[in-house]
């Protein structure tokens, strides 16, 4: 997690931007924080079987017990939640009421919201995806913050809202199904009629790269996207034999996740109320559920293996502590259940992965495009592939990495952002 310095080093909303902009503080009550306690204290772990514990020290059929027996002690004797708020509220925090369709019905937003003094600095927006939340931005935030400490010099506006139904946001009116082209609207909202930043960049990985496609697809103010996750279908007739080997590879960790680990997303797709009901019960339920995701979807090369569990398997306590903190946001929030509408949209519900999900959104000229590649992410996607859906001016392949890219490499990504502005800026 990110190092806490004070909010008020860096800058807040300017009075005529932000008339509606209200400052927020994170802050869960001490009754609830005891009540999550006494409920991971009596939960129970079940005992080895084949499947919790295979003899080849995999997790090809879900996680391993041994992980999780762990990660509930660690919670329960060693994680502290107001460590996390500290570092949350270290960055500036605001809500806002935003509409979420024309005839301005509203929600609440919460949103990070680092504005430069900059007269010339550029808004970007970070979108999170599942199971991610604003913590992925943490340390990408502490980082810029510290190589721009006086705020006059920050060449972006850097905002990061908690997607609706994600974290501290109001979750969307439960009268209709709403889907990601309603959370652009919301996005799109925030950044110019609440805020009136026009002219912004969108940055994504997840189901944020699902919503900046929507953004630089239609939203006139949205003028580039950079994202680290597109998969989109090959063009008609391509030879895959062109493929470099590591495309090949990409590929072929595409299809693990499709084959092997999306059954998670076809429940969050046909039975999302019942998965919502479940995992809503028991915060030790809900971490073995979001673990697993965090552990397969991560670069292992991103963590260092520090620790040994009994069995002699290698973890790291780095990443443990990170996934330990994004369940703990859902479960404080009690939003898990409100987080699953996206997947209706980004899987049909035929077991397979609909490869439109981003191509049905392509990002032409005049806008721009960059991509940032990570070879562990779930999906990798071969560059000519994502050339035929996109206006690419920026491509960057990465050695290390994978879906949670700004948690992951958060450096990498800061680096990436500012060349991507600057050919942005070039005339």
């Amino acid at each position: 997690m990110a190092s806490p310095t004070s909010a008020t080093a860096w800058g807040s909303p300017v009075a005529e931007l932000a008339k509606q902009v209200t400052p927020f503080t994170v802050n869960i009550s001490g009754e609830h924080l005891d009540h999550t306690q006494t409920l991971l204290k009596l939960s129970p772990i079940p005992g080895e079987c084949y499947e919790n514990s295979l003899p080849d020290g995999s997790r090809k059929l879900g996680l391993r017990r041994e992980w999780l027996v762990e990660a509930k002690r660690v919670w329960e004797e060693e994680f502290n939640w107001r460590s996390v708020e500290s570092q949350i509220n270290s960055f500036p925090n605001f809500t806002a009421p935003v509409p979420v369709n024309e005839k301005d019905e509203q929600i609440n937003v919460q949103f990070l919201g680092i504005f430069s003094q900059n007269p010339d600095a550029v808004p970007v927006v970070f979108l999170h995806g599942w199971p991610g939340s604003i913590l992925e931005f943490l340390p990408l935030f502490t980082l810029l913050r510290d190589r721009y400490p006086d705020s006059s010099q920050l060449p972006f506006h850097l905002i990061a809202p908690s997607l609706p139904g994600f974290g501290f946001s109001d979750q969307f009116p439960s009268d209709r199904n709403y889907g990601m082209e309603d959370v652009a609207f919301v996005v799109d909202s925030l950044m110019v009629r609440t805020l009136g930043l026009k002219n912004y960049v969108v940055q994504g990985g997840d189901i944020g790269s699902r919503i900046a496609r929507v953004l630089g697809n239609r939203y006139e103010h949205c003028s580039a996207v950079l994202v680290n996750y597109s998969p989109v279908p090959p063009p008609e007739g391509f030879d895959v034999t062109t493929l470099s080997a590591k495309d090949k590879k990409g590929l072929e960790r595409g299809d693990w996740f499709r084959n092997d680990g999306s059954a998670y997303a076809m429940m969050a797709a046909s039975r999302p109320g019942t998965l919502g009901l479940a995992l809503s019960t028991n915060p030790l339920a809900l971490l073995a559920w979001i673990g697993e995701k965090y552990l397969d979807w991560t670069d292992p090369l991103a963590f260092a293996q520090d620790q040994t569990l009994p069995s002699g398997a290698r973890y790291s306590r780095k990443l443990m502590d990170e996934i330990i903190a994004s369940v703990a946001l859902y479960w404080h929030t009690g939003k898990i259940h409100t987080s699953f509408y996206s997947y209706r949209e980004a899987f049909a519900l035929n077991g397979r992965a609909p490869p439109s999900s981003n191509a049905q959104f392509p990002v032409m000229a005049p806008k721009k495009v960059g991509m940032m590649w990570f070879p562990y992410e779930v999906i990798p996607t071969p560059r000519a592939w994502i050339e035929k859906f996109s206006n690419l001016v920026f491509w960057r392949e990465e050695e290390v990495g994978g879906h949670f890219a700004q948690l992951e490499q958060p450096e990498v990504i800061a680096r990436g952002l500012e060349d991507f502005i600057k050919i942005l800026q070039e005339k």
